[in-house]
């Protein structure tokens, strides 16, 4: 009898890892999601899955008490839940963990009434030792445990350190410090230590623990031999990867110096990820995530995964980062998401009502039938090494200006353009809506780069009745938030007009070669 899986937090890292291993593997899957256009890509140009076996079924489900009896129907039949929710990313005014406990406790009961055999969690190492404070949160992944306990009877918590693997944003914020930095600063006093594991291996381990009832209400820690510092971790990246020799200088009072804020607001600009999700990570730099009574060895003896070192992690990693090769990538969270209907406009298709207030400029030409797929694949290129098909220095200005007024800049990144993703990150854009249809491709992109105001880049390619010709459609989109975003627009109106009518032009010239000037 096919196995049914349900994931909970499935368009996270490790959430897309484990749908692409389970759905390999044959399992039959229902997955939760808060936006499922984020994992519409698995019905339609995923080339990760082996097969074409439609057994996958996407939920978007708001997890709230009134919505307990619907989560209880779309468990019915599931055999065992994973649960990656984390609530990390909370705004300010929220506590993440009473968050994280409420939900668990939520998913925990619905589990129980829909007769669920295990809830596979996955949460972090962390062990009180003088000398060690356990942050926030790492007790808020162990009280996540715990409420999963107290509402359901066959969890199974897996705890992990820092996950390495490409795309991740853990790896991303090492592989950032290690290249852009002359030199770390680091604790003058006792620095954090961290057993990080390979991502490759967190996905064996939670594959292996499903349905296994020697796994059932148990803890098992997991992690490599390599017991390391942050600045360690860093250090050896810069070694073993970029072949560089990084000194790093203990700082004294360097906790009254360097605050969680200030250190999530400089790795922010280095790595690219929100300032929000480091800091919150920064605040466990001091503590002990490593292995202590509950090694996965203790449940079960024979076990055959073997964890891969720090040094074989980070080469590998590094390999798949450089050849674009990633199954699952960071992504910016919900909470600060342009996915996120409750912080910005959204839109499908443009309707007369959800132009009103908006400023927006299109471009059209006419294209050859033959010439559709030619065109759409440049459109899918934008952006990276290949450019905007227009003046690269007009973009660079762009980027430049975005980090005087406290963005990320430009942040060009390595991506494999056969498989886009809504949030996908391009630059400083945000995949926001993606189709590759024969009679209906589009690419939309949302600005995250400081304006005043939200704005979208879409492309459309739509075919004739008799396939013979198509129309190409490149539209700004720009929807002002005071009277400064007016004079933002228009200020910028000549230089606007310039850039889409060359990238139109060059996009939809078959001839074209010369790309990223």
């Amino acid at each position: 009898m096919q196995r049914h899986i349900a994931i909970f937090g499935s368009t996270s890292y490790i959430g897309t890892k484990l749908i692409i291993q389970l759905y390999n593997a044959g399992y039959k899957l229902t997955l939760f999601a808060r936006i499922s256009r984020k994992l519409e890509f698995l019905n339609e140009e995923c080339f990760y899955l082996q097969h074409k076996i439609p057994n996958i079924c996407i939920v978007e489900q708001k997890l709230e008490e009134a919505e307990l009896e619907h989560i209880v129907d779309h468990l019915e039949g599931v055999d065992a839940v994973y649960y990656l929710i984390h609530s990390l990313y909370v705004p300010d005014d929220k506590d993440f963990l009473e968050e994280d406990n409420r939900l668990a406790t939520l998913v925990g009961r619905a589990c129980t009434k829909a007769s669920v055999q295990q809830i596979i969690f996955m949460g972090g190492l962390g062990v009180e030792k003088e000398g060690y404070p356990l942050s926030k949160h790492l007790k808020s992944r162990q009280e996540t445990a715990e409420n999963l306990r107290l509402a359901h009877n066959g969890v199974t918590e897996f705890r992990a350190g820092v996950i390495i693997g490409a795309g991740n944003s853990s790896f991303e914020m090492v592989r950032s410090l290690a290249t852009k930095l002359p030199l770390i600063v680091k604790p003058y006093s006792k620095e954090g230590l961290c057993q990080p594991i390979f991502v490759d291996d967190v996905i064996d381990y939670l594959f292996h623990a499903l349905l296994h009832p020697s796994y059932y209400d148990r803890i098992a820690e997991i992690g490599s031999d390599d017991v390391m510092t942050y600045s360690r971790m860093v250090q050896r990246y810069a070694s073993v990867v970029l072949d560089k020799r990084l000194i790093a200088i203990p700082v004294p009072f360097f906790d009254k110096i360097f605050r969680p804020y200030i250190l999530g607001a400089i790795i922010s600009r280095m790595s690219g990820i929100p300032s929000r999700l480091i800091e919150r990570l920064m605040e466990g730099m001091y503590s002990a995530a490593i292995i202590s009574e509950h090694p996965v060895s203790k449940i079960d003896p024979s076990l055959p995964v073997v964890p891969k070192s720090y040094d074989e992690s980070i080469k590998i990693a590094a390999a798949r980062d450089e050849k674009g090769m990633l199954q699952s990538i960071w992504a910016t969270p919900y909470e600060l998401s342009v996915l996120n209907p409750e912080k910005n406009k959204q839109f499908l298709r443009m309707s007369s009502q959800e132009k009103e207030g908006m400023l927006f400029e299109s471009y059209n030409k006419e294209i050859e039938g033959k010439d559709i797929d030619i065109v759409f694949e440049r459109v899918k290129n934008i952006g990276s090494k290949t450019g905007y098909y227009s003046p690269k220095w007009l973009w660079q200005v762009r980027g430049w200006i975005d980090v005087l007024l406290g963005g990320r800049g430009l942040q060009p990144n390595k991506r494999n353009t056969k498989l886009i993703r809504v949030s996908d990150r391009i630059d400083f854009w945000v995949v926001t809506y993606y189709k590759n249809l024969p009679q209906d491709k589009i690419l939309r992109l949302k600005a995250d780069m400081i304006t005043p105001g939200d704005a979208w880049l879409q492309f459309t390619i739509h075919p004739s009745s008799n396939k013979e010709k198509a129309l190409f459609t490149m539209t700004a989109y720009f929807e002002p938030d005071s009277i400064l975003g007016y004079l933002y627009w228009y200020s910028l109106y000549f230089i606007h007009k310039y850039i889409f009518k060359t990238m139109v032009e060059r996009i939809t010239d078959c001839t074209y070669q010369k790309e990223g000037t």
